[in-house]
């Protein structure tokens, strides 16, 4: 082959290469302005949803009061409002305690796991130590609990109710803390209160506590039995 006929040839194939590259790079070109294109038409997509923590909202299983597991009293039960405080200690209103009854109020009452609403005959008053008495909260409470128990009742809490059940209760249980103020902070919760109930055959009687270390108070709540949890 002679030195022209090769530098011809050479030519020639670097031609056919750079005609090759335009022609791909047009193609490229072209695909990427249809892929715009198919974009711009295409119907917008919705953007994906962040996951946000949410609180854990399970709250424990209520613990659903059943009279049925509380025995039958048949004791002899003193005066209205039944419970006896010790020596050296008085209501309030001792020499007026008639004033101190409604006989027809609705009134919570917490079981330990549950809260009740009661509609009956309700008492409620402050405890106060006598003259050359020094108030003792310790005496004050052992002696109620003892008489408490000695006509059948069965304490069912040592605890006000928590801030959750509070919580869900807060407008109604304002009203009740304002027409009974005397028994009010067995009602708060994180307060030390203890629950009482003596079931009879015909009707259960509550018995509420509360004391700082200066004063108590005492709510006697009398009504129709709690109707049992239905069976699963």
């Amino acid at each position: 082959m002679s030195m022209k006929t090769a530098v011809l040839a050479l030519a020639v194939g670097l031609s056919l290469v750079a005609c090759k590259k335009q022609d791909d790079a047009a193609t490229a070109a072209a695909g990427a302005g249809a892929a715009a294109t198919e974009a711009a038409t295409a119907p917008a997509q919705p953007a994906a949803v962040e996951a946000t923590p949410v609180a854990d909202a399970a709250t424990p299983a209520v613990a659903i009061f059943d009279i049925n597991t509380v025995p039958v009293s048949d004791k002899p039960l003193p005066a209205w409002p039944y419970v006896s405080l010790p020596a050296g200690y008085q209501f309030y209103y001792t020499e007026d305690l008639p004033s101190r009854t409604k006989d027809l109020a609705r009134v919570p009452l917490w079981t330990g796991g549950q809260l009740l609403w009661l509609e009956g005959k309700v008492f409620s008053d402050a405890i106060d130590n006598v003259d050359g008495k020094t108030y003792s909260k310790f005496e004050v409470r052992k002696n109620v609990q003892q008489a408490i128990e000695g006509l059948g009742g069965v304490r069912l809490a040592e605890h006000s109710l928590d801030e959750a059940t509070f919580k869900a209760n807060e407008s109604a249980l304002d009203d009740f803390r304002g027409e009974f103020d005397r028994i009010r902070d067995a009602y708060w919760y994180g307060n030390d209160a203890d629950t009482y109930v003596i079931r009879r055959a015909d009707k259960a009687i509550w018995i509420v506590f509360h004391s700082s270390n200066s004063r108590g108070g005492l709510m006697v709540a009398e009504g129709p039995l709690p109707e049992a949890p239905a069976k699963q």
